[in-house]
């Protein structure tokens, strides 16, 4: 379905109320979902950066280069000592890992660690190319073995890993691996949370409800010029019958009767006998070519006026009026039409029956000389707030390429029709049917709630 006839099948006020509730709510979610992420990123980042400068400035107080290169001595080993000391005192860790140049650890709260290597670490080989490296993880996500010494009391905390450098700071001589639960800043990031989703969907309700009373006033004034427009096009569409109906009327009142006039007289003049004052004997054969050819002009005006004239239909049901054009085209054709008329309205305004009158005369007329009569049908259902009329055929139909131009209305008889029907406020299509070569119309007319 086209989105023009979505739009106009369920109204813009509906469309909008559903399609910009659902996108406005979403881009706000995602929105805050967005800005919360990088909040929350930045001040992790800000929180391991803290950690970070803390551990460069006591490393280059205490001087513990010759420990992280290997030495051994006592004075190396009281500034390292030293450096452990302020390290776990840090706020909120509860678990600090040292590795050496060579990867190995040197110290750690768990003292079964030491002196093992870990070289299978891609953190670890960032912190020793100078980049700090933080992670943010709950408890429930053990991705490493290392995670399993984790307090019961913690449910989410960070790791970081963060390079030690030298006096010059040009090169890294080793690597603190901390592991730290800022409830705090966790309790305060959970509260932003809250705060930014609930903002960003108060902020996308408000502005949802203001576009949505735009449209809704938008959506009234084209209502109210649409009805406006269908009342004038109805009337006009009155108007144009009652004309139609004059003309006919007038072609059998002027033309129709002169032409009668002349074939009665040249039957008479015909049929009597030869006067003994007449000098010459009438060419009886000449007048026999007026007659026939009077006769067939009477005929084919008389077609036309008939064609033109439309019953009243005031009194007339849509269902009543559809059985008559039915009952009038199976008489002149000598062919059967199917019908489908359960759903018909029982009132219609007047407009929407001619127009239904003429779209069906029209139809079948088009079905016969199309299809030859095979498998023409009628039937109506229906939709909400429109009226399906369906007119088909299952003979030979149009070939594809005639089927295309047609969809351009391009045809001179379906496309009065589909101009009927938009002047109503409907739609029109012709689609090809499946199972045969032969064509259906569709007219989608509105008739209200």
């Amino acid at each position: 379905m086209h989105l023009g006839t979505f739009i106009q099948r369920w109204g813009l006020a509906r469309v909008f109320a559903l399609s910009g509730f659902i996108s406005i709510t979403g881009i706000s979610m995602v929105s805050g979902y967005i800005y919360f992420s990088y909040l929350q990123q930045n001040l992790l980042q800000r929180e391991m950066l803290i950690s970070s400068e803390f551990i460069q400035s006591v490393s280059l107080i205490n001087k513990p280069e010759a420990y992280f290169a290997g030495t051994t001595s006592s004075d190396d080993k009281e500034a390292i000592e030293k450096l452990f000391y302020h390290v776990v005192g840090i706020p909120d860790v509860f678990r600090t890992t040292v590795f050496d140049a060579s990867y190995k650890i040197i110290w750690s709260n768990d003292s079964t660690l030491i002196g093992k290597t870990f070289r299978d670490n891609e953190e670890l080989d960032l912190a020793y190319q100078g980049k700090g490296i933080f992670n943010k993880t709950t408890a429930d996500e053990h991705e490493k073995l290392e995670h399993d010494f984790l307090p019961d009391d913690v449910d989410q905390f960070i790791e970081s890993y963060i390079p030690v450098w030298n006096e010059n700071r040009d090169q890294v001589i080793g690597v603190v691996e901390l592991y730290k639960s800022p409830r705090a800043l966790f309790e305060t990031l959970d509260r932003g949370r809250n705060l930014v989703a609930w903002v960003s969907l108060l902020g996308g309700l408000i502005l949802y409800g203001l576009l949505y009373w735009i449209v809704r006033i938008a959506h009234l004034q084209i209502e109210s010029q649409r009805n406006r427009i269908e009342q004038a096009s109805s009337h006009s569409v009155e108007l144009t019958e009652q004309s139609l109906r004059r003309i006919s009327s007038d072609l059998q009142a002027g033309p129709v009767r002169a032409i009668e006039s002349a074939v009665n007289g040249l039957d008479s003049i015909i049929g009597q006998e030869a006067d003994a004052q007449v000098s010459a004997k009438p060419d009886n054969d000449a007048l026999g070519k007026i007659r026939s050819t009077l006769k067939d002009a009477l005929r084919e005006i008389r077609r036309i006026s008939l064609g033109l004239e439309t019953p009243e239909l005031k009194d007339l049901s849509a269902r009543d009026a559809i059985l008559q054009v039915i009952a009038k085209h199976e008489k002149r054709t000598s062919t059967r039409v199917g019908k489908q008329l359960d759903q018909v309205p029982e009132t219609l305004n007047n407009a929407i029956k001619i127009c239904i009158y003429r779209l069906v005369q029209e139809g079948l007329r088009n079905a016969f000389r199309h299809g030859g009569g095979i498998g023409q049908y009628v039937g109506v259902s229906v939709k909400g707030p429109q009226l399906i009329l369906t007119i088909g055929e299952t003979g030979p139909g149009i070939d594809i390429d005639h089927q295309e131009r047609i969809n351009d209305s391009e045809f001179q008889g379906l496309r009065g029709m589909r101009e009927k029907i938009q002047s109503l406020g409907g739609d029109f299509y012709v689609t090809r049917n499946h199972k045969s070569s032969g064509i259906s119309l569709h007219a989608y007319l509105p008739i209200g709630e």
